[in-house]
């Protein structure tokens, strides 16, 4: 007796689709999360320089951003979701170059 197939779920993906993933998973810890880090690099820079010295801030900014990096690269891979993770890497980035246009000054922001 032939044994039957295993659900869905319990299906090891093809060599191909699993490079595939890896591939697409490799693009957005490395582009999309390069995106993502640097508009948030750029506001948080922004933001802290109302507070503190414009210098500082960009510093303070620039070492958020490292760890916004590693974080978001962990993520990349722990999720299982890959179109949601690219949704929400793609809200991510609109939303912190939103804000970023909203607050540089003669770009039709509100600065």
């Amino acid at each position: 007796m032939a044994r039957p197939l295993p659900a869905p779920a319990e299906r090891a993906p093809s060599p191909r689709a699993a490079r595939l993933q890896v591939a697409a998973r490799t693009l957005a810890a490395t582009l999309g999360n390069y995106v993502v880090s640097a508009l948030a690099t750029a506001w948080l820079a922004r933001l802290l320089a109302c507070a503190i010295d414009p210098a500082e801030a960009s510093v303070l900014a620039t070492l958020f951003s490292f760890a916004l990096f590693a974080t978001l690269v962990l993520v990349v891979f722990a999720t299982h979701a890959l179109a949601r993770l690219c949704l929400v890497l793609g809200a991510l980035a609109a939303g912190l170059g939103a804000l970023l246009w909203l607050d540089l000054p003669g770009a039709g922001g509100l600065a």
